[in-house]
């Protein structure tokens, strides 16, 4: 199911100045996940020291696949190569993002022109790079997606005994509440260090709708994922070994051909003692 929804009445009572850092180095946290995919099919990912990258072929179009396994809705707050991919400006955790159905997907295809059209994702080089064009070139190489629960309201779960805690009484959601920060990444490879960028791409139709959205927390998503990109060349600069292939030097050019000596019909005694037919 494909469906693409704009959610604006949460994003506004945001401050304008929340922070945009959710690279968390995973692409999938379980309830959530991101995919870029070409063709209709999602890119293999290699994960290496702590992030997850794939494989960008230069001039392909793709598109961003969020994936909500919750039942309830979420928004999905897009950033690539650190511009948002609804206004185009820096990213930012108070910026208008995309609304998921429970338990379905989205794909987010382009920066956004309009409610009906978007210029489509290319793999294009860093110089021609959209963030690059913009000022930005060192923040090239990386999808982020943050996802922000919508607030529902529900009976409260019953309460039940800590195990050791005498008197001590939580919820079962709150057991169930995920611990620790999330981590934070290192910005994207440098400009000179990076071969792939993504292109503000042709005008195409991609149609949306607004609807109210209401987070159930203002300020901290519940995951920020991300994926890195590069061509084969920048993969294997960075060590991830599929991408690197032993090479070897040209073989030697094959030694002369002599064809053996082709044997004819032998005259026979005194033939060349007649004279010719002509």
């Amino acid at each position: 199911m494909k469906y693409q929804a704009l959610a604006i009445l949460a994003t506004l009572l945001l401050p304008v100045d929340a922070p945009a850092q959710w690279y968390s180095g995973q692409h999938d946290s379980g309830s959530y996940a991101v995919e870029l995919v070409v063709h209709g099919s999602p890119l293999a990912t290699y994960h290496h020291y702590g992030h997850d990258y794939v494989e960008g072929r230069y001039g392909d179009r793709y598109a961003i696949r969020i994936h909500n396994r919750t039942w309830r809705r979420v928004e999905a707050i897009v950033s690539v190569d650190g511009r948002d991919a609804i206004d185009g400006r820096s990213s930012s955790l108070s910026k208008r993002g995309y609304v998921v159905p429970p338990y379905s997907y989205i794909d987010v295809d382009g920066f956004r022109l309009n409610n009906y059209e978007v210029a489509a994702f290319r793999f294009t080089s860093v110089p021609d790079s959209y963030t690059a064009r913009m000022g930005t070139a060192w923040k090239v190489g990386i999808v982020g997606v943050a996802f922000f629960p919508e607030r529902v309201r529900r009976p409260r779960p019953p309460l039940v005994r800590r195990r050791g805690a005498p008197g001590d009484w939580y919820t079962a959601d709150e057991e169930r509440a995920m611990g620790g920060a999330s981590r934070e990444s290192a910005k994207a490879a440098p400009y000179s260090h990076h071969n792939l960028g993504t292109q503000f791409g042709e005008r195409r139709a991609s149609p949306v709708s607004e609807t109210s959205f209401t987070r159930e927390n203002w300020s901290r998503p519940e995951a920020r994922l991300s994926l890195r990109y590069d061509d084969r060349q920048g993969l294997c600069n960075l060590g991830i070994g599929a991408f690197c292939y032993p090479t070897y030097p040209p073989p030697p050019p094959p030694p002369p051909y002599y064809p053996p000596p082709r044997d004819y019909a032998q005259p026979p005694p005194g033939w060349e003692h007649f004279s010719p037919w002509y």
